[in-house]
């Protein structure tokens, strides 16, 4: 073969590999769980290229198999189980490819009928504590997964880096959306919202960006204009404007402000969490003084106020925005999380985050909640607050995705979810609110 042929081939060939799809056994899902009452809802993040899902309960005491479960592609499952009952859960994912490796045991237990009712204070501090700072705290540290996955990336621009960073920016993306019912405090008067997660952005200044001579450090980039940075840029670059960007696509000046953009959003989260952490800012106090020399909040009720405002706020920004702003005009281009076809995925999260301060819990975080208070004076409206969460959460997840072809395609099942998200709404301001408000 003449020398000259040779590279141009070598060339071909390893463009060819660098542009497949990355075949190979799903990651592991991660697997979490909410409990309220005899009432169990686990549900676990949707990995890429999973095509069924299985959960594997053993029992607790001993640790033998109770059973394995085949839950298709469906990434939540609710049921009701006695007081007091406990198992080991685990889920898996698989495609044709095989399964992946069974995720790490959690603990699920139904707590015994108890009649004890929980202080105010304990509710807030528990807030506080178990789901504003743990939420926090692993958005911190799913961002620094994902920034090493992003220099993994650059410094390996093959396809399955490039999944794996994909994969990070999903996992990163969990908690933030979870976050968002409580941006209030830290995220609010530091202005780390925007700097996080500014919507819309606009591909062609993203573009004009890469074209420059912009150096593109973390410190230029971090004095860039919001939607120049952030979540939605990071997936921007990763995902291409219709989620079918491949590794060989990614140029140097690409990867070099995926970085710095990585970077960015680390030390803004980073951030975040530190003003809540007991070692640094230390807001997490300030709120969990409610009442008892807090500044920004003289008594328990106006807490209680802020935890169900932070519901109130982000419902009504999955009701009347993110879903019906682009459904009314069918518009694709308003679908926040459009790259990724993440979208569904965020907005069912924006409604776990307030289930979270609800009933108290993340992740492995349980304590009193808001559902304790309320269920001591009205079961019936705690009965209808949960009812109407899960409503809500399962009209969602009845959207096919892409979320973009589906406010073309499936208009009525968006605008049932739009319903369901009203009717929570209506709940928490006309029966929820007076009851916070009625606490000095």
């Amino acid at each position: 073969m003449r020398n000259w042929i040779k590279p141009i081939l070598i060339g071909i060939v390893a463009k060819m590999f660098a542009t497949v799809s990355y075949a190979e056994p799903p990651e592991i899902p991660k697997l979490y769980i909410t409990t309220n009452g005899p009432q169990v809802s686990l549900y676990w993040d949707e990995v890429s290229g999973a095509d069924n899902y299985t959960l594997i309960a053993s029992n607790s005491d001993d640790g033998s198999l109770f059973g394995q479960f085949d839950l298709g592609t469906n990434t939540q499952v609710s049921t009701s189980l006695p007081p007091g009952s406990s198992f080991f859960v685990s889920i898996r994912a698989g495609n044709t490819e095989g399964n992946s490796s069974v995720s790490l045991p959690r603990l699920l237990v139904v707590p015994s009928v108890s009649s004890e009712v929980p202080s105010v204070q304990d509710v807030i501090q528990n807030y506080a504590r178990n789901v504003v700072f743990n939420t926090y705290t692993d958005l911190a540290e799913q961002t620094k997964v994902l920034r090493a996955a992003i220099v993994e990336l650059q410094l390996d621009t093959m396809a399955k880096s490039l999944n794996q960073a994909q994969n990070a920016w999903r996992n990163a993306r969990r908690p933030w959306e979870q976050s968002e019912a409580f941006l209030f405090g830290p995220v609010d008067t530091q202005g780390i919202d925007p700097s996080l997660d500014s919507w819309p952005i606009n591909g062609t200044d993203i573009q004009n960006v890469v074209n420059s001579d912009t150096p593109l450090t973390t410190e230029t980039v971090s004095a860039f204009d919001p939607s120049l940075k952030g979540f939605q840029v990071i997936e921007y670059l990763l995902f291409g404007s219709d989620n079918s960007k491949v590794a060989s696509q990614l140029t140097p000046r690409e990867l070099a402000y995926l970085n710095a953009t990585a970077s960015a959003l680390l030390n803004d989260t980073q951030k975040l969490a530190d003003a809540w952490n007991p070692n640094g800012g230390n807001f997490l106090s300030e709120f969990s003084k409610a009442g008892a020399g807090s500044t920004a909040y003289p008594s328990l009720g106006s807490a209680l106020q802020e935890m169900i405002e932070g519901m109130v706020g982000i419902a009504d920004e999955v009701g009347t925005g993110k879903l019906s702003k682009p459904l009314a005009g069918r518009d694709p281009t308003l679908v926040e999380s459009q790259f990724s076809a993440n979208s569904r995925t965020d907005f069912i999260n924006n409604i776990r985050g307030l289930q979270n301060v609800y009933i108290g819990t993340y992740l492995l975080s349980e304590g009193p909640g808001l559902n304790d208070l309320v269920r001591s004076v009205n079961p019936a409206l705690d009965e209808a607050i949960n009812n109407q969460i899960e409503k809500t959460i399962a009209a969602l997840y009845a959207i096919p995705q892409p979320f973009t072809e589906s406010i073309l395609n499936n208009a009525e099942l968006v605008q049932t979810a739009v319903d369901e998200v009203k009717n929570l709404v209506t709940l928490m301001i006309d029966q929820l609110l007076p009851l916070a408000r009625s606490v000095q």
